[in-house]
């Protein structure tokens, strides 16, 4: 890695810190969002933490969909590395308490510090990682050398590389970070012939599948479920629609369109899992104006009365997907954002509706429409389509195990993933 690389990337990142400052404060302000993570990123309040003869395992995940992926592979090498010490790193406020959560096993939580070097340094000089492991694709220049520079094996999990990251990393030229890799485990032979291209040597890119889909999700168990109906107010003859992980605009364009089911359907009741639950606030507002009755998740008001309720809370969504009839899978209504994981509800066997924006995870949309799992819908069909399923069980029930039954032929990617790093690892 070139000196002059390092230095060129410090400016950039000065110059993007020194703009991006006054839009940080002012999302700290006015939106509430990263006030618990700003001084931690800037290292601030860094744990202490002492290698000793311990093997120390990093892995970095930058928010909530790229920690749930690696959930398997995490207990795996806790179990299998007795020895080791396991770091969980996250960007996100969002994706460092899904961590805590979903991750209690590891030994600390913490916050990617901002990637400039005289942060970057002198906390990995001091751990002294022997294994650093990026889920998917959020690379950092300063932390990747110096992780690099101390001896560490580097490698992405679950890895992916869109069309349009490509052309841009092709752009980049020489300033290439992924020389920095001893091992590239991606999602599929297309990424794999993408990073190809980028002259990384075969030798280090191995198809090793999706970790989203790689292990199977929590599941309540009967009386479990009877108890969280009864928490939400939900009597056994209701339908549940579910529309999960939902960013702005969605909800208004969403409930403009579904608002008529309302009518139709008596026995409705919508779960509304906004993406980010900071946002909460923007959503009920929408909804007080629509005048549809609603309640908050949060609220101890008798919930029997509201059409839809705002899930204002973190980590209950797969519990929303497990009551549902019908799911929709937001953020694939939008570009910017380019779907989510819309094969969740499949583990559940609730057929899944999602919109024509997949960009972000063409594999998903790929498999949840060649084995006929869900149902690929614009703003002005998703009414139709979810009053289709709500009046045919037959066809609810079909769909939802093709689903299921799509589940159970991706398990094992966090197995094949682990003994592809281990084989790696016994070379160095």
């Amino acid at each position: 890695m070139k000196k002059w690389h390092v230095i060129l990337y410090e400016c950039a990142l000065a110059i993007a810190g020194v703009c991006a400052l006054p839009w940080l404060i002012y999302q700290a302000i006015f939106k509430k969002k990263y006030r618990k993570s700003f001084w931690k990123r800037l290292g601030w309040g860094f744990p202490a933490i002492q290698k000793e003869q311990r093997t120390v395992i990093w892995m970095h995940a930058v928010s909530v969909g790229e920690t749930k992926a690696i959930i398997g592979l995490a207990r795996l090498f806790k179990e299998r590395f007795s020895n080791s010490l396991l770091i969980i790193s996250s960007i996100t406020e969002t994706g460092h308490e899904e961590a805590q959560r979903s991750l209690p096993f590891a030994d600390h939580h913490v916050y990617l510090p901002f990637d400039f070097g005289w942060m970057i340094k002198p906390i990995i000089k001091r751990i002294s990682p022997d294994i650093v492991i990026l889920s998917e694709t959020d690379f950092w220049f300063n932390f990747l050398h110096q992780a690099k520079q101390s001896g560490a094996f580097l490698s992405v999990v679950n890895g992916k590389l869109s069309e349009r990251s490509l052309k841009r990393y092709q752009m980049l030229g020489s300033f290439s970070l992924f020389s920095l890799f001893d091992l590239f485990c991606l999602q599929n032979t297309q990424y794999q012939n993408r990073f190809s291209s980028l002259n990384i040597p075969l030798t280090k890119l191995s198809v090793t599948g999706n970790l989203k889909c790689g292990t199977m999700l929590p599941r309540l168990s009967e009386q479990e479920i009877v108890d969280w109906r009864e928490k939400l107010g939900f009597s056994t003859q209701d339908l549940v629609l579910t529309i999960g992980s939902t960013h702005d605009p969605e909800e208004r364009e969403l409930l403009e369109q579904l608002q008529p089911l309302l009518q139709k359907f008596p026995q409705l009741k919508i779960l509304l899992v906004p993406r980010h639950p900071e946002r909460c606030e923007q959503v009920a507002q929408l909804l007080h104006q629509s005048d549809i009755p609603y309640e908050r998740y949060s609220a101890n008001a008798s919930k029997e009365q509201a059409r839809v309720l705002l899930v204002d809370a973190m980590g209950v969504l797969l519990k929303c997907y497990q009551l549902s009839d019908v799911a929709i899978v937001a953020g694939s209504f939008i570009e910017k954002v380019g779907g989510h994981h819309i094969l969740e509800p499949s583990y559940y066997e609730v057929p899944v509706l999602f919109g024509p924006h997949m960009h972000s995870q063409r594999e998903f949309e790929a498999l949840c429409l060649e084995h006929g799992a869900g149902l690929q819908v614009n703003y002005e069909d998703i009414a139709h389509s979810v009053e289709m399923l709500l009046n045919d069980e037959a066809l609810r029930k079909s769909i939802g195990k093709k689903g299921f039954q799509l589940m159970l032929e991706l398990q094992g990617a966090h197995e094949v993933t682990f003994k592809t790093l281990q084989q790696h690892l016994k070379r160095i």
